[in-house]
C-alpha cells in the first residue's frame, strides 16, 4: 500500500531532523576532539619538551658534579690508594650537596669498591658494559632498572693521571621526582618498564596506581564518543616518551592530561541539540499538514506533464498553477529538461550517425543508407577513397597533423554533391548524387591531393579511387564493404590511382586468400606439401655439370601444383616469406650433404628475395646451420632478382657486402628486366650475372635476343662477371653461347629440373660427367 503525501512529508521531515541532529552531533564531536586533540597534543608536546630539557639540565648537573668530583686531587688519590673509608665520606658529603640517591665507585676490573648507601648496588652491577666504558675514558650516561627502580645514571673515569676506577652517580626516577616535574609541566607522570613480552609494569606514577594502570592498558588509544559522555571515570589523553632501551627492556614515561573540563561543554551541547531535534518533529506535524495541501494539486499537473514527456511528445506544454514559488520552478524545470531531452537526443543520434573526428557519416550510417537506396531499386556508385600512406604521415607528421589531413580531405570530399562517410583509419566512402565519368574521378582526385598545409608544414597527399557500381556489383552494403576492400587492396599492390571492381579481381582475392590459407597450413605440417627440385649448370668450356640451381615446387593437397611465380609474392605480401627461405635452406642443406656423399662436389644455389637479404638474422641461423652441417658458404650460392637490387640500391650495396664477406658467391638473376643502370652495374658485390630466359628461348631465330646477349655478354666481361644463360631450349642456342663465351648455360635442352632421386639417377647416365 502506497503512502499518502501527508505521510510522505512527515517521514521526511522527521528523518530529515534526526539526520541533521545526527549530523549535527557528528560534526560537534569531530570538530571539539579535533580542537580538544590539538590544545592537549600540543599541551602534551609542550610538556614533554620541558621533561626532555628538564632531564638533559638534571644531566648536564650530573655530569659537571661528577667531573669535579672525579677531578678533586684527595679524591683521585684514594681512589688510587684503594683508601675506602676516604671514598665513602666523599661520596657521601657530594651525594648530600647534589641530593644524589646513589654513588659508587668500581675498580679497574669493573668490580664495585664501595657505593653510597652502602646497600645501594650488588657486587655484580647489572650494567658491566657502562663501567667498561668510563674505564676506557669515555663518560656514559644512561637510565635503567637497579633493584626494580628507574635509575638516571652518569659513570665517568677517575684518573690519577691514568685511569683508576669509575664514578658511577644516580638520581632515582620515583615518585617523588615525578610530582617536582609534574608541577613544572602541569601534567601527571608514569614511568614504567616494558619487557620483551610487551606488558607494561608500573614503576613510579603521580597518579594512584589504579588509574596509572588504566591510562597505560589505554595507551595510544583515542577518547570515544561513549567514554565521554557516559564514563563515570576521568578521561585522560596521554603520550609516551622512550626513556632507554635495552635488548632485555625498555623504559617509557607516559605523560597524562585530564580532559574533563574541555569535554564538560560538550555534553551540554548534546543535550540541547536533543531537546531542540524533539520540539522540532512536532512542528513538523503542522508544517505537514499546511504544505501537503498546497502541493498535491499542482503537483497532479506535474505528473500529467511528464507522462506526455515519457511518452516521447516534448512539445506539450505544462500548465501549472499554484502560488509557491517551488512549484512554478519546478515547472520550468520540466520545461527546460524537455529541450534538453530533445536537444541531447539530437546529439546522440548525430554521434550514432557520424565520424567524431571528421563529421562525416559512419560505418553504421553508411549501411543503412546504401541498404536503403538498394531496396528502393536505385542504380547508385560507390566511390572508395583511400590515403596512401597513412601511417607514414602519422609517423613522419604526428598523429595532430595526421588528424589534420584527414579533416581537410573530408571537408573537400563534402563539397561535391553526394554523402560522404570515413569507415576507419584513412578509409573513406562517397555516394555521389549522380555517377562520375573517368574524366571527372580524375578531376576529383586532382582536387584531392593537393600538399596539406598546417602547422607550418606543406603535406603531399596521394589517393586511390575504388568505384563499384549498385546493385551490379554488390547486392548489400556488407558485400560493398568487403569487395570495396578488394579493389583497395588491388590498387595499393598495382600502384594504380583508380581501380573498378570485377568479379575478376575478387576470383584473385579468393584465390591469394586460399594461397595464404594453405601456404600456412603446409608450412606448419610435419610433412609438408612443398618439395625442391634441381635443375644442372653446365660449363659450356668443359661441357661439364657446374652447378645447380634450387627450385621450390608445391604440390597443394587442396589447391593443386601452385607455380612459384603465383605463391612466393603471396608469401612476401603476408609475412611467409621467411617460413618458406627456411624451408628451402634446410632442404638444400639437407640435399647438398647427400650429393657430396655420393661423390658429386657441385654447389646449389638458392634464390633469396629482398626480405631475406634484409633479415639478418636469417642469414646468421643459415651460416650457423651449414657449420653444422659440416658445409661452408662455397657449397652455396645466392641469386637475387634484379628488381630487388633497383629498388633499394644503398641498401642492396650493404647487405650483399655482408654475404660476399662471409665468402658466398652471389649472382643476379633474370638480368635484363629490370632496367639496371651502368653507374650502380658497376659498383654491385656480385660475381655472376643470369641472362634471363625470355632473350634466350629463341635464341636461334630472334636476331634481336642475339643481340641483346651479345651486349649482355660484353658487359660483363668489362666488369669481369660470370654469365649464365637460363632457358637453354635447343642446340643451336647452346652453340652459340659457347662461341660467344658465355661461362654457363642452364635450360631444358640439358635437362628440366629433378628431385633428388632422379637427379642422382641423371648423374648416373649423362653426358656431363
Amino acid at each position: 500500500m502506497g503512502l499518502t503525501l501527508r505521510q510522505s512529508l512527515f517521514r521526511l521531515l522527521f528523518f530529515s531532523i534526526v539526520v541533521t541532529a545526527i549530523v549535527i552531533l557528528i560534526n560537534v564531536w569531530t570538530a571539539t576532539s579535533k580542537l580538544v586533540e590539538g590544545q592537549l597534543q600540543e599541551r602534551l608536546l609542550i610538556a614533554s619538551n620541558v621533561f626532555e630539557r628538564f632531564q638533559r639540565e638534571r644531566q648536564s648537573d650530573l655530569i659537571r658534579s661528577a667531573t669535579v668530583l672525579a677531578a678533586d686531587f684527595g679524591f683521585k688519590q684514594a681512589v688510587a690508594t684503594n683508601d675506602i673509608p676516604t671514598i665513602n665520606s666523599a661520596l657521601l658529603n657530594q651525594s648530600n650537596r647534589i641530593n644524589a640517591d646513589v654513588m659508587a665507585i668500581f675498580d679497574l676490573q669493573g668490580v664495585l669498591q664501595t657505593s653510597q648507601p652502602a646497600s645501594a648496588i650488588d657486587a655484580q652491577f647489572p650494567y658491566p658494559q657502562l663501567v667498561d666504558l668510563a674505564l676506557r675514558g669515555t663518560v656514559s650516561q644512561a637510565i635503567d632498572i637497579i633493584d626494580q627502580q628507574a635509575f638516571q645514571m652518569i659513570l665517568l673515569p677517575v684518573k690519577a693521571p691514568t685511569v683508576k676506577g669509575a664514578l658511577l652517580i644516580g638520581f632515582n626516577i620515583d615518585s617523588d621526582y615525578l610530582s617536582d616535574v609534574k608541577a613544572v609541566i602541569q601534567a601527571d607522570l608514569i614511568s614504567y618498564e616494558k619487557d620483551a613480552s610487551g606488558s607494561p609494569e608500573l614503576l613510579a606514577s603521580t597518579l594512584a596506581p589504579s588509574t596509572a594502570s588504566r591510562i597505560l592498558s589505554k595507551r595510544g588509544e583515542s577518547l570515544t564518543w561513549a567514554e565521554v559522555t557516559f564514563s563515570s571515570d576521568i578521561p585522560y589523553v596521554s603520550r609516551d616518551l622512550m626513556l632507554s632501551t635495552t635488548k632485555d627492556n625498555e623504559i617509557h614515561l607516559t605523560i597524562a592530561a585530564d580532559v574533563t573540563n574541555q569535554y564538560r561543554s560538550f555534553n551540554y551541547l548534546q543535550f540541547s541539540v536533543i531537546t531542540i531535534s524533539v520540539i522540532a518533529i512536532l512542528v513538523s506535524l503542522v508544517i505537514t499538514l499546511l504544505v501537503s495541501r498546497r502541493i498535491t494539486q499542482p503537483l497532479s499537473s506535474l505528473i500529467e506533464g511528464v507522462k506526455h514527456i515519457a511518452a516521447g511528445d516534448y512539445g506539450q506544454s505544462l500548465d501549472v498553477s499554484g502560488k509557491l514559488q517551488e512549484i512554478k520552478h519546478l515547472g520550468h524545470a520540466f520545461a527546460t529538461m524537455q529541450e534538453s531531452i530533445a536537444s541531447r537526443e539530437k546529439h546522440i543520434r548525430f554521434q550514432s550517425e557520424h565520424d567524431n573526428l571528421t563529421n562525416l557519416f559512419n560505418r553504421n550510417y553508411m549501411k543503412h543508407a546504401i541498404d536503403a537506396k538498394i531496396a528502393s531499386g536505385a542504380h547508385i556508385q560507390v566511390i572508395g577513397i583511400n590515403l596512401i600512406g597513412f601511417r607514414q604521415i602519422n609517423d613522419l607528421y604526428g598523429y595532430q597533423n595526421g588528424d589534420e589531413c584527414l579533416k581537410r580531405l573530408s571537408e573537400r570530399l563534402t563539397r561535391w554533391p553526394g554523402e560522404a562517410a570515413r569507415l576507419a583509419g584513412s578509409n573513406m566512402y562517397w555516394v555521389p548524387d549522380s555517377p562520375l565519368d573517368e574524366i571527372k574521378l580524375e578531376t576529383l582526385r586532382f582536387i584531392l591531393e593537393q600538399p596539406i598545409e598546417t602547422n607550418g608544414l606543406s603535406i603531399p597527399i596521394r589517393i586511390s579511387l575504388g568505384v563499384m557500381d549498385l546493385p551490379e556489383d554488390a547486392a548489400d552494403a556488407e558485400h560493398l564493404f568487403r569487395r570495396m576492400n578488394i579493389v583497395k587492396d588491388e590498387a595499393l599492390s598495382t600502384k594504380q590511382w583508380f581501380v573498378r571492381y570485377t568479379s575478376e579481381l575478387e576470383k584473385r582475392y579468393l584465390r591469394r586468400l586460399d594461397i595464404v590459407t594453405e601456404l600456412k597450413r603446409t608450412l606448419l605440417q610435419e610433412k609438408s606439401d612443398l618439395s625442391m627440385v634441381y635443375q644442372p649448370k653446365v660449363n659450356l668450356k668443359t661441357n661439364k655439370v657446374a652447378s645447380l640451381e634450387a627450385l621450390i615446387r608445391w604440390n597443394s593437397s587442396v589447391l593443386g601444383f601452385v607455380p612459384p611465380d603465383e605463391f612466393i609474392p603471396i608469401a612476401e605480401q603476408a609475412g611467409l616469406i621467411e617460413a618458406v627461405t627456411e624451408y628451402v635452406m634446410g632442404q638444400v642443406i639437407f640435399d647438398v650433404s647427400r650429393i657430396k656423399k655420393q661423390g658429386y662436389d657441385i654447389s646449389v644455389a638458392i634464390n633469396l628475395s629482398s626480405q631475406d637479404i634484409e633479415n639478418t638474422e636469417l642469414i646468421t641461423r643459415f651460416l650457423d646451420r651449414l657449420e653444422f652441417s659440416g658445409l661452408t658458404s662455397a657449397d652455396v650460392e645466392l641469386e637475387m632478382t634484379e628488381s630487388d637490387f633497383v629498388a633499394d640500391q644503398s641498401r642492396a650495396l650493404e647487405n650483399l657486402q655482408s654475404l660476399r664477406t662471409s665468402g658466398f658467391n652471389v649472382a643476379i638473376d633474370d638480368f635484363g628486366t629490370g632496367y639496371s643502370s651502368l653507374a650502380y652495374l658497376k659498383n654491385l658485390p656480385v660475381d655472376t650475372l643470369k641472362i634471363d630466359k625470355s632473350f634466350v628461348m629463341n635464341l636461334a631465330k630472334n636476331h634481336d635476343d642475339q643481340q641483346i646477349v651479345n651486349i649482355v655478354l660484353q658487359l660483363a666481361y668489362s666488369f669481369n662477371l660470370k654469365v649464365v644463360a637460363e632457358g637453354v631450349e635447343d642446340e643451336i642456342a647452346m652453340m652459340l653461347l659457347r662461341e660467344w663465351g658465355c661461362n654457363l648455360a642452364q635450360g631444358y635442352f640439358i635437362s628440366r629440373p629433378l628431385q633428388y632421386d632422379a637427379l642422382i639417377d641423371w648423374f648416373n647416365t649423362c653426358d656431363y660427367f
